[in-house]
């Protein structure tokens, strides 16, 4: 997709008007009234004062890998063969997928709390182009619970992107929560959450037991808006412990991390993004090092260290005109070496992208974008690989 949307949604006053059509010929009745909602594409649901809309979209996307990838539908760095393997050995190939089509429902109201409202969509990333949740969540006042993207990011500041994976080395993950969010000041707010824990680190062979959490990860952000600019400073603590299943032989440690972002505009429509993260125990939230077991490591002993991580992106959106715009992106992620990491552990990854979008009609894109990536391990063997990716997308709204 060209650009995610961004959460929590902010709700827009009530539209002023009500529109009306007349009564098809032979009909009584008079007029029917359809009356716009309280945000843009919405109506209000017959004999109620919520307000629905219905979006998404529908995106066929061509790929072409010139070298072998583990993942072809996905961007996806920490997919790359190192050179010398077998999977190296694999010659590029053309996939064309349409598993990025979307569709949501939106639903809002006024409430004596403030807003409220609830937000699904799912895609067809499930198991055999099967439908698969990535938002779900309910929001009343400054509460909200369900799932969507973890406080610990901020998707305002993600360039310009065809690929559906993205920048590999943002933080970009989303999941189950409860959230509180309150203005803080003019220009100011906040926000700090508990949710769904899921440390990712091995067991070595030899030991029995799982890498588990006994308390909830604790993100919470502090952000700053201007019209044309803003920035954010999100923080996060999380528990990963390791759970014997010998009586006794626990252990646990603490991770934690911090994500500097900022998006700027700057010339016209014109705008530049970027994200800073670093932190001990937390890989999993970089986007690169999500299910490679490298948030912590595990002795043979059972003793939890947890790893130092940190991941970079920059990138800037320029509009040549009204309907034709470009995004350009470098972002690279590291993972410290560890003795206890076998040699094919991921140690780097780095990604760029260039692309270029149009849009013929305000529903419809058309676009292109050049990629190249390289991931290295532990070891120091290292793999890379450039795609070339076009892309259809037509917009319900």
């Amino acid at each position: 997709m060209a650009q995610e949307p961004t959460a929590p949604r902010p709700v827009p006053g009530r539209a002023a008007a009500t529109s009306s059509a007349a009564a098809p010929d032979g009909q009584s009745g008079g007029q029917k009234v359809v009356e716009e909602g309280l945000f843009p594409a919405s109506f209000k649901i017959p004999g109620t004062d919520v307000s629905l809309a219905v979006g998404g979209y529908v995106k066929v996307d061509f790929v072409q890998d010139f070298k072998a990838m583990g993942n072809v539908d996905d961007f996806q760095t920490n997919s790359i063969p190192a050179s010398g393997t077998a999977a190296a050995a694999q010659s590029g190939q053309t996939n064309i997928h349409a598993r990025e089509t979307r569709f949501n429902l939106d639903v809002r109201s006024d409430s004596p709390a403030g807003r409220f409202g609830g937000f699904v969509e799912v895609d067809f990333f499930g198991s055999g182009n099967g439908l698969r949740l990535r938002h779900g969540f309910g929001e009343i006042g400054p509460l909200l619970g369900g799932q969507t993207w973890t406080t610990f990011m901020d998707i305002s500041a993600r360039p310009l992107t065809i690929d559906f994976e993205g920048p590999d080395a943002e933080a970009f993950v989303r999941q189950a929560m409860i959230r509180f969010s309150r203005p803080l000041a003019p220009n100011w707010t906040w926000a700090v959450a508990v949710e769904d824990p899921t440390p990712q680190f091995a067991v070595p062979s030899g030991l029995s037991g799982t890498a588990r959490s006994n308390f909830p990860d604790i993100p919470g952000y502090i952000r700053y808006q201007r019209p044309r600019w803003h920035v954010q400073l999100a923080g996060l603590v999380r528990q990963l412990r390791f759970d014997s299943n010998d009586v006794g032989a626990n252990d646990s440690t603490t991770g934690w991390g911090v994500n500097a972002t900022f998006s700027v505009t700057t010339i016209g429509k014109d705008a530049l993004q970027g994200q800073f993260l670093i932190g001990e125990g937390v890989a999993r939230y970089i986007e690169s090092f999500g299910g490679q077991n490298v948030d912590a490591v595990l002795s043979t002993t059972g003793e939890v260290s947890a790893l130092r991580s940190q991941g970079g992106v920059i990138g800037y959106t320029h509009h040549w005109n009204e309907a034709v715009r470009s995004g350009i992106a470098y972002s690279t992620a590291s993972v410290e070496s560890h003795d206890a990491l076998s040699g094919t552990a991921i140690e780097r990854t780095q990604d760029f992208r260039i692309n270029l979008l149009w849009s013929p009609y305000r529903l419809v894109d058309l676009g292109g974008e050049l990629l190249w990536g390289r991931r290295d391990n532990q070891d120091g063997s290292h793999g890379d690989n450039w795609r070339l990716q076009f892309t259809t997308i037509y917009r319900l709204h």
